[in-house]
């Protein structure tokens, strides 16, 4: 079961730790910078150039990928990046017997990434690539045009990659600077799960602290605010052209900002698998996919912030995109998602889910690095599995009922391609 201790680290960093009898350490080092921080940083993407260009090089492992990715894997383990909207995180797995070697090697990336003027030209046509492997696709094309649709001007109104124009017009000196004015020992945070000892683990999270910039930047120990997001626009249909031959269709609502709890939030987690549980068996698969057959893969979909965010469903389809938005609807408005049988099937998918949450280092970092992402805290499997099973039928009806047009923005990314 996940249950992190929250330790007050060493110069003030917040490490969640869970001794697990594995043989596998996973570690995730958060830092909370992210593509929200890009207009500040020197423009969009510049943030997400972080993720990858520490790879090629850092102080004390200067020797490029053999020096950092290939020492992370060297004895089976794995390695990964990533980049959000308010935070990028750093991970690795390995052997316990290695698990210091691999964490200087993380905290190294984090903190004293190179940035040489050859590494960043290489990069830069990796990024490159990158960017148009996502707009090639109908549907991921649709995610990074999303939060400029929802929230024009507002930090959070872009994705992490921006644009190949962006991106070729970012420099050496601005990938240096938003790394000084981004990156500080003081806005991370750390997760370990595996069989090491506490004292232990103390003792070299503050070696690695140590050799890290300690640059007085406003502390964040979690994701933060970056001001009132736009009004919702509800009731509202937007359609936007694209060149892709499928549409992508979103019914969406909007999520309160976390200052005001994380009950919503909650809620809302309950609701994805109102909608979902059960896989192609679900109401959402067999209503859209099944019986319907708009669509192959309809998903819910959630994204949240301290700021707020957005919940609903999503699906690609080739059919008249008002089709799907009407089994939507259907869907959110028929009995089948009320029922107590369904409920309890819910249920049990959510208790069982817990139930099997055996010992995993590298699962338990991941899913509590995203509970301290997504609620701006870390919760333990005891707490969320009685809030979920606390829930009566009569309160998921309640907020099933909240689920109008009135409160939906509807977004419809609008396919004109030819199908071979």
């Amino acid at each position: 079961m996940i249950d992190f201790e929250r330790i007050e680290g060493p110069f003030g960093v917040p490490i969640y730790f869970q001794q697990l009898p594995v043989n596998t350490v996973s570690m995730n080092w958060l830092v909370f910078v992210g593509s929200a921080d890009d207009d500040a940083g020197g423009g969009h993407g510049i943030y997400h150039w972080f993720e990858h260009l520490p790879s090629r090089g850092t102080r004390k492992f200067p020797g490029g990928y053999r020096d950092t990715e290939a020492r992370l894997v060297r004895h089976g383990g794995g390695s990964d990046a990533e980049t959000g909207s308010t935070h990028t995180a750093f991970s690795a797995a390995c052997p316990k017997r290695v698990w210091a070697e691999s964490l200087e090697i993380l905290a190294d990336m984090v903190g004293q990434p190179l940035l040489r003027v050859e590494d960043i030209e290489a990069e830069r046509e990796i990024i490159l690539q990158e960017i148009h492997e996502w707009h090639s696709d109908p549907y991921h094309h649709s995610l990074c045009r999303l939060p400029g649709v929802l929230w024009p001007g507002h930090p959070l109104g872009h994705d992490q990659l921006g644009t190949a124009k962006q991106l070729k017009a970012i420099d050496a000196g601005q990938l240096r600077h938003a790394h000084q004015i981004g990156y500080s020992r003081n806005r991370s945070a750390l997760f370990v799960a595996g069989d090491i000892q506490r004292s232990e683990l103390l003792d070299v999270v503050a070696e690695c602290l140590d050799q890290m910039p300690g640059t007085p930047l406003s502390p964040r120990s979690r994701p933060v605010s970056y001001g009132p997001l736009p009004r919702w626009q509800a009731d509202h249909v937007t359609t936007i052209q694209t060149s892709h031959a499928d549409s992508v269709v979103y019914l969406l609502f909007p999520i309160p900002p976390t200052i005001e709890g994380i009950d919503v939030h909650l809620q809302w987690d309950f609701l994805a698998d109102v909608f979902s549980a059960g896989e192609l068996g679900s109401p959402l698969n067999r209503l859209v996919r099944e019986d319907s057959r708009l669509a192959y893969s309809p998903e819910f979909i959630s994204t949240t912030y301290p700021d707020g965010g957005y919940a609903g469903l999503v699906a690609q389809t080739s059919v008249e995109p008002q089709l799907v938005l009407d089994a939507f609807w259907r869907l959110m408005h028929g009995p089948e998602i009320r029922s107590p049988d369904w409920l309890n099937y819910v249920r049990d998918t959510i208790r069982g889910s817990i139930e099997m949450h055996d010992p995993n280092a590298c699962e338990y970092t991941d899913e509590g690095s995203a509970s301290l992402i997504h609620y701006g805290r870390c919760l333990t499997d005891h707490e969320y599995s009685d809030k979920m099973l606390g829930y009566r039928d009569g309160d998921v009806a309640e907020w099933l009922q909240q689920l109008v047009p009135s409160a939906a923005h509807a977004i419809v990314f609008q396919g004109h391609g030819e199908h071979e």
